[in-house]
């Protein structure tokens, strides 16, 4: 029965139903997995457009866009800008390789440096400017950075966004250099306007005591020539009186021959004689002359030392060998007046000193206006002294008053024009800065020494000749 033939055909019949359900099935998951195969195509299909969309804005972006790996900060995304305008290597080249590939090790470190700092973070960076070294030189780039989370919030990227701001930093620092210039035209012209108006200042100064200088010079001439005349007088008339008075004792000696001869005259001379004080007459009149021509001679002197003073040069000029202590000299005699009012004493130490090419005028201005703040500052009881030497390559002025020394708060400003420490309406505050105009115009300097309580020591150098003169020299 095992091998009857109609048993077999029974089987393959009943199996051929079987079969066919197995190919039908096989048909439809063929056809299902075509289906899908074609799903996947066009979902392919779509990323592949969703990717090329994504690089195309990736790469079309106009500033430096970059990705690093959070563990070695190895790039494995940068833009075209990035890959062209920046490093400018094959951006398969650079994939995979860090800052120290590309970029100076100083600079590689300090990007190295921030990009850890973001990570640890876990929060954005902006850094302002930092300097980067590319193929068309330093350019100064804009950058944030940002670090790329994972689900657990654990860095897994870093991406950077560079703008470059080279051209507003050069037009930044033309901006900053031409505010510099300009700064500096301002400072330029604030100083040359300060520096005229010193100049001003000084001008109407010396103008003023150039007409009083003339006025002085006039006054002193037309005094001088009277005044000779009075001298003269009274020298004629202490040689008169003197034989005047031998004669009226050769008349008392007559007096007991006149009695005899005349009582009546000779009791109306001797009452004459006591009316008049005959006896004091005599015994005083040559002294009194004597004393008038002293003061006579005194004023002679005094007008004497202010046409020294007030000595007349052209504008400009410079006389060769100034003997400088008569003009100083004369200068003292001047504010003797001045010291002897305040209670000052006034010294003087005038070495022997060569001549020196100068303007003998504008330097007795120089010693009478230090002359006359010494004497200002050492006040009732003090003591002035003034004295020369000689020095190499020229001499120096000093003046030694007792005062009671200058201010150091002050001292950097006692040569400005109309700074005084005298009270209002006492001093100008064009002294000490005339004078420096003065012996600066003479290539000398001018100098000083204050200790407070123990007065201030002037000294002005002056060189034998001016090193730069463009005066015209009277000799």
């Amino acid at each position: 029965m095992a091998n009857d033939p109609a048993s077999s055909v029974e089987k393959d019949a009943a199996a051929v139903p079987s079969e066919s359900a197995d190919v039908a099935g096989l048909r439809r998951s063929v056809e299902l997995l075509t289906q899908q195969v074609a799903e996947l195509q066009k979902d392919n299909e779509r990323l592949r457009h969703v990717e090329w969309f994504a690089d195309s804005i990736f790469d079309n972006i106009p500033d430096m866009v970059f990705v690093k790996d959070a563990e070695h900060l190895r790039w494995v995304r940068l833009n075209r800008v990035a890959v062209e305008d920046y490093i400018g290597r094959p951006r398969e080249w650079l994939i995979g390789r860090s800052d120290a590939d590309v970029f100076p090790p100083e600079e590689a470190e300090f990007f190295n440096r921030i990009d850890r700092a973001v990570l640890a973070s876990g929060k954005m960076l902006d850094v302002p400017e930092e300097a980067c070294h590319t193929p068309r030189g330093i350019r100064y780039i804009h950058t944030k950075k940002i670090p790329l989370l994972d689900e657990q919030g654990v860095p897994r990227y870093l991406m950077g966004i560079s703008h470059d701001i080279t051209a507003r930093k050069r037009v930044l620092q033309e901006l900053e250099a031409k505010n510099g210039q300009l700064e500096e035209a301002i400072r330029s012209e604030q100083e040359a306007h300060h520096a005229l108006k010193q100049a001003q200042s000084r001008m109407l100064q010396s103008e003023k005591l150039a007409a009083l200088g003339s006025l002085v010079a006039g006054v002193a001439h037309e005094v001088n020539n009277p005044l000779a005349f009075v001298i003269n007088n009274v020298a004629v008339l202490q040689r008169d009186f003197a034989e005047i008075i031998e004669l009226l004792q050769l008349y008392r000696e007559a007096e007991t021959a006149l009695g005899q001869a005349d009582a009546q005259a000779l009791q109306k001379i001797r009452a004459a004689a006591a009316r008049m004080d005959v006896v004091y007459i005599l015994e005083n009149l040559q002294s009194t002359l004597a004393r008038s021509r002293e003061g006579l001679s005194r004023i002679q002197q005094i007008v004497r030392d202010l046409r020294e003073f007030s000595r007349q040069e052209a504008v400009g000029t410079v006389q060769q060998g100034t003997e400088l202590n008569t003009g100083i000299a004369a200068t003292v005699n001047i504010v003797r007046g001045q010291a002897k009012s305040n209670g000052v004493e006034l010294e003087m130490d005038l070495t022997p000193i060569p001549g020196i090419t100068c303007s003998p005028s504008r330097i007795n201005q120089v010693v009478l206006n230090i002359l006359s703040n010494a004497i200002d500052a050492s006040g009732n009881g003090g003591k002035v002294m003034i004295g020369t030497r000689a020095v190499d390559g020229g001499v120096e002025i000093w003046v030694q008053d007792s005062g009671p020394g200058i201010d150091p708060a002050v001292r950097d400003r006692i040569f400005d024009p109309f700074f005084t420490t005298k009270p209002q309406g006492k001093g100008t505050g064009l002294g000490l800065s005339i004078s420096h105009g003065i012996v600066a115009d003479h290539g000398g300097s001018i100098r000083f020494e204050s200790t407070p309580g123990q007065g201030t020591c002037f000294t002005v150098f002056l060189p034998l000749v001016p090193a730069r003169t463009e005066a015209r020299i009277v000799k």
